[in-house]
């Protein structure tokens, strides 16, 4: 008899957090608004939908959890070099991860190590750094 723990609810939230922080801060620096806006129309990051068996186990929850951590650390850097070979390594694999569970991330480690630019930071999607209007 084998014993699994079922994926909890805080875990499923945070799951939705992490995608909501890529949306929210990490593309907008790297892609303009319109290319955004196709990535929701074209459900990238979207988990297979709100019914419970698309995430089974406590265990897949950290291996998602673990993988959308380590790519947002990843585009976090100021800039990925083109030709670093353990970063592209470390992207491939947790990308391949976020798709074995249905997830789709359909992006290559070279639209993040070309496209960083700063300056793109304002945008709809991301987030205000006060809520205090002048």
């Amino acid at each position: 008899m084998r014993v699994v723990f079922a994926a909890s609810l805080e875990q499923k939230e945070m799951i939705s957090n992490l995608i909501d922080h890529l949306y929210h801060s990490i593309f907008p620096l790297y892609f303009e608004e319109a290319a955004i806006n196709e990535f929701v129309r074209g459900e990238v990051l979207k988990t297979p939908g709100e019914r419970e068996e698309w995430l089974e186990t406590a265990n897949d929850a950290f291996q998602i959890i673990a993988a959308l951590q380590v790519i947002i650390s990843l585009l976090e850097l100021n800039s990925l070099p083109i030709d670093h070979s353990e970063y592209k390594r470390i992207f491939t694999r947790n990308k391949r991860i976020l798709e074995r569970f249905d997830i789709s991330f359909p992006f290559t480690y070279y639209q993040f190590s070309v496209l960083h630019r700063p300056e793109m930071a304002f945008s709809m999607f991301s987030r205000a750094a006060n809520e205090y209007l002048i």
